[in-house]
């Protein structure tokens, strides 16, 4: 049922910019913002389950927090660059949409370098 809301509110929002635009152009695409922000809204009822879920892979790490922090750092920039480069998109700047993905993709494996780093110093570690 909560995904009928979402949707609902994501055709709705379709059905007002897509006139609007025709109109003003400008308009169409603060109206596509709010809707995005809306439903981004929301979603943060979500993040009290993850947050939980968390806090239970937390005690499954003994006490080595740092891997959970890439974790939550990679999701997190991967939600953020989807969310720009969609309204990049509906803007109609493909370009800069591509662009903030790439830098969202070398930023996620900037991140995931100590965790790649710390497993080759244990297989290292194991081979001898």
């Amino acid at each position: 049922m909560e995904m009928i809301k979402i949707g609902l509110v994501g055709v709705a929002g379709i059905l007002l910019i897509v006139p609007l635009k025709s109109y003003k152009a400008e308009y169409g695409v603060c109206l596509g913002i709010a809707v995005c922000l809306m439903i981004m809204g929301y979603a943060m009822q979500y993040f009290e389950g993850i947050l939980s879920a968390m806090k239970q892979i937390r005690g499954y790490l003994n006490n080595n927090y740092s891997y959970l922090g890439v974790l939550l750092k990679a999701v997190g920039a991967t939600y953020a660059c989807e969310f720009c480069a969609g309204i990049c998109k509906d803007a109609g700047y493909g370009g800069i949409a591509g662009q903030v993905e790439m830098v969202g993709k070398l930023y996620i494996l900037l991140t995931g370098m100590p965790v790649l780093m710390a497993l080759l110093e244990s297989i290292q570690s194991i081979a001898g």
